[in-house]
């Protein structure tokens, strides 16, 4: 499938089943997601994958959610996204850590539906309950986390705004006609 083909088709999924992943598959989407853009190239941000029934849940217990709890528990591995805030810029008072976190786990979302995998971003949890479970540093902010396996549910196609209504030309709430 085409990068367009694997846009459209994306979608968040919330139920896993429990069939393993080779690892060489996630350390591909591993791969795709560090050769996002960054800051000055700094590349601020680290993956912690994580596959014992035990972090897991942990990790999914952390949302709060019901179906993000399952899911964790069910999908072969959740991977956090973590950064370093020191190694992004600021730019008139704006950390861009979480833009390059952004970008890297678009990039993770995308190589692993290119796999035949499925994630759903997780972007409100209880940060200590992870920070204790990974001993992830203080420094270190937690910016993300994805089950990561094969989905358990259908895919649901996404309803979108229409291009006239979130595109402008050459001036803020000019369309193109």
């Amino acid at each position: 499938m085409d990068i367009h083909g694997l846009i459209k088709n994306k979608t968040s999924i919330r139920a896993y089943k429990t069939d393993p992943v080779p690892l060489e598959t996630v350390q591909r989407i591993l791969e795709a997601a560090s050769m996002a853009p960054s800051w000055a190239n700094r590349q601020c941000w680290r993956f912690i994958v994580v596959d014992t029934h035990v972090g897991k849940n942990i990790i999914g217990q952390a949302s709060g959610q019901p179906k993000i709890i399952k899911a964790c528990k069910d999908a072969p591995y959740v991977i956090v996204l973590c950064a370093y805030i020191r190694e992004s810029g600021v730019k008139n008072g704006l950390e861009y850590f979480m833009f390059d976190c952004g970008l890297a786990m678009n990039n993770l979302v995308l190589a692993a539906e290119a796999e035949g995998l499925s994630t759903c971003i997780v972007g409100w949890f209880n940060e200590g309950a992870i920070r204790g479970l990974l001993n992830i540093p203080q420094e270190v902010a937690i910016v993300a986390f994805t089950p990561l396996g094969y989905a358990d549910e259908s895919k649901r196609l996404r309803k979108r705004k229409k291009l006239d209504e979130i595109v402008y030309y050459n001036r803020w709430g000019k369309n193109q006609n």
